[in-house]
């Protein structure tokens, strides 16, 4: 099993939601506001910002957090070509996970 980590702009929702939904994601756990800095540099820090992240965490088995990856890479890919920009607010992260209760 994997966890994925999923951090992208509150704009990008909608497009998230719809990739989960199209892999069968049902089960994840969302938080919202998320502030931070990185490569596309500061996140807004009042609620509900279109500047503001959210990130999910996602239990998954192996073969689903892969095809999962991959779809996001290709979307992340895909954006940055067609807005010729180095940087685009979607990162994934994946960790070793393992349920105990």
């Amino acid at each position: 099993m994997k966890m994925l980590l999923i951090v992208f702009r509150e704009a990008m929702a909608e497009q998230v939601h719809a990739l989960l939904k199209e892999y069968e994601v049902t089960g994840f756990t969302e938080l919202h506001n998320v502030s931070g800095k990185g490569e596309t540099g500061s996140t807004v820090h009042f609620a509900l910002s279109a500047g503001a992240n959210r990130m999910i965490l996602a239990a998954l088995p192996e073969q689903v957090a892969f095809r999962l990856i991959d779809v996001f890479t290709r979307y992340r890919t895909e954006h940055m070509a067609q807005k010729n920009e180095e940087a685009f607010p979607l990162h994934v992260f994946v960790l070793p996970c393992e349920q105990v209760v």
